[in-house]
């Protein structure tokens, strides 16, 4: 697989529902193993997703021309700090390196950045490998929403070629 075998697509309020739907099935796993129905994104409403499609960047992933995924980017401040807000790859697409390449191809869409940002898993070690590969450097900080779940933040500077 090379880097144009993926295609970033601006979301617009008609991709909405599929948008919805998609992360529900990507993240309905999590949810029931950690039960965290105040933060996990399959627990988003339409009415959230079309404020992000309107207020992030928010793009469908393509992959060979189908779709597979969604990532989410944040601005965080004028200074340019960005959030790596959310990522999902439908579970038959997951393992083939399309969330990585398509991080790479969101964050070079803001070559202005001065640092990124994003929170994950912590017993997620696969999603923590792939996030530390692009750069990313868990800052020591952790977070539990509950007794089952605890999350790790990481950080980069720019964008640092990988």
């Amino acid at each position: 697989m090379n880097a144009m075998d993926i295609q970033l697509v601006k979301a617009t309020l008609a991709d909405g529902e599929q948008l919805l739907a998609m992360q529900k099935t990507c993240f309905a796993p999590h949810l029931r193993r950690y039960q965290d129905f105040e933060t996990n994104p399959a627990m988003a409403t339409i009415e959230m997703i079309c404020t992000w499609i309107q207020n992030d960047h928010f793009y469908k992933i393509f992959w060979e021309e189908t779709w597979v995924g969604a990532i989410s980017i944040r601005e965080e401040d004028q200074q340019g700090r960005f959030k790596l807000h959310i990522i999902h790859i439908l579970p038959e697409f997951q393992g083939k390196g399309i969330g990585q390449r398509a991080i790479r191809l969101a964050e070079s869409q803001f070559p202005h950045a001065q640092s990124w940002c994003l929170e994950t898993l912590e017993d997620m070690p696969q999603n923590r490998h792939v996030y530390e590969k692009l750069g990313y450097h868990f800052t020591g900080q952790t977070e539990k929403v509950n007794e089952r779940l605890t999350l790790v933040f990481y950080e980069k500077q720019g964008n640092l070629p990988v």
